[in-house]
């Protein structure tokens, strides 16, 4: 009877433990409404370890954006045959770092598009349900922050 019990056990818990890892193999960090076998495009926790390493590589480059684009005053020279001229090395190597900066804000909406947000109702009795429908996701995103990310992403120092 005693070996029934804990066959019976060990088996609730490698079913318990299959429902919580998707169909890859790798396990989840939140429970997710929608069906794990529907989405074939990845799909990222918002604190999970990729997006947590993104984030600061993108804090990175946000603040060297920081610091070059006031380097873009110094671009105008006084010279004694001319009235102002424009230092050229100056000016090649800050637009080449500000456009890998803007490269990196490209990348950010792309990875935006692609991680999953908290539903808002499921905010309020502290479950934090994970959206992971891509239409949802894209729908959320373009409502809320994504015009902001565009003008970020815009080139306008250059």
């Amino acid at each position: 009877m005693e070996m029934m019990t804990y066959e019976t056990s060990d088996q609730h818990k490698r079913v318990r433990d299959a429902k919580n890892k998707s169909s890859n193999g790798r396990e989840l960090s939140r429970v997710f409404s929608e069906d794990y076998d529907a989405e074939e495009i990845l799909i990222l926790d918002p604190r999970g370890p990729r997006v947590n390493l993104w984030n600061k590589i993108f804090l990175a480059a946000c603040l060297i954006s920081l610091f070059v684009d006031p380097l873009f005053f110094y671009l105008p020279v006084v010279k004694k045959e001319k009235c102002i001229d424009m230092s050229l090395g100056l000016e090649v190597s800050l637009t080449i770092i500000r456009t890998l900066v803007d490269a990196f804000y490209i990348i950010q909406i792309y990875v935006r598009f692609q991680t999953a947000y908290i539903a808002p109702s499921s905010r309020v009795s502290g479950r934090g349900e994970l959206i992971i429908d891509s239409s949802k996701i894209a729908s959320n995103y373009m409502s809320r922050d994504f015009w902001f990310d565009l003008v970020a992403a815009l080139p306008l120092p250059q």
